[in-house]
């Protein structure tokens, strides 16, 4: 039981940093549908999918619950963490979808640290 663990890989002979990896247990496939601004002929901008698409394997840790402040009032949010392994070519605001669940998980948030990326998550609205 308990969250999945993280291990750190050791340093390489060349005293470069090491990357973390994932219990492969633990991986997940992700599909990442890149997004894009697109105008319609009325002036109108709307954030659309791409065709670009591609899968890594990442490790998401459990929903965390959180109060945020939007435009429309206050409201729950429910975000998730998500670890890949390496460092795939996602950005903010673009599309996440796993392979067991058919929701839409929108990245509003990418951390890069020394030995790792995490992406924070939520819903599609």
């Amino acid at each position: 039981g308990g969250a999945p663990a993280i291990t750190a890989l050791p340093l390489s002979p060349r005293g470069e940093r090491a990357m973390m990896r994932p219990r492969k247990s633990s991986l997940r496939k992700v599909t990442c549908a890149k997004t894009a601004a697109f105008a319609d002929a009325t002036g109108g901008i709307a954030r659309l999918e791409t065709k670009e698409r591609f899968s890594f394997w990442a490790l998401r840790l459990p929903p965390q619950k959180r109060v945020t402040r939007t435009p429309a009032g206050i409201r729950l949010a429910i975000t998730w963490k998500l670890i890949p392994q390496g460092t795939p070519d996602v950005a903010a605001r673009d599309h996440l979808y796993f392979e067991e669940d058919q929701r839409c998980f929108v990245v509003t948030a990418v951390q890069v640290y020394p030995r790792h990326v995490a992406y924070h998550l939520e819903l599609s609205q």
